[in-house]
């Protein structure tokens, strides 16, 4: 079984509650190939993580603050932060989580 890869994202402080960094992560791919993820952090001391592309056309994903939605920049799909589960449009897949690990200085790494 393959080693488990840490990818540093963010410093939790570097990262407010409601707000999102949009961020790349390796396929593991020959030739470095990354994909984005989205985190999110969602409230004291919760921070979630997801796969960046739209399940259903593979469009880059935001974070709209306001709204307190991942959203899609193709149809304006929408996703609930809590779950990754769809919740407007056309998406109709959860997105994949990316599991997290957050260390006592606060570094938050993807863990692959």
């Amino acid at each position: 079984m393959p080693a488990e890869k840490l990818v540093y994202i963010a410093n939790k402080k570097d990262v407010p509650v409601g707000e999102a960094k949009i961020f790349r992560y390796p396929t593991g791919k020959p030739g470095g190939e990354t994909r984005p993820g989205l985190l999110i952090h969602l409230k004291e001391d919760l921070f979630v993580a997801y796969d960046g592309l739209c399940t259903h056309m593979q469009g880059e994903l935001t974070w709209d603050k306001y709204l307190q939605k991942i959203v899609c920049t193709y149809h304006d799909g929408m996703y609930h932060p809590e779950h990754g589960g769809p919740y407007r449009g056309m998406p109709k897949e959860a997105l994949p989580a990316i599991k997290l690990k957050i260390e006592k200085n606060g570094d938050i790494y993807a863990l692959l």
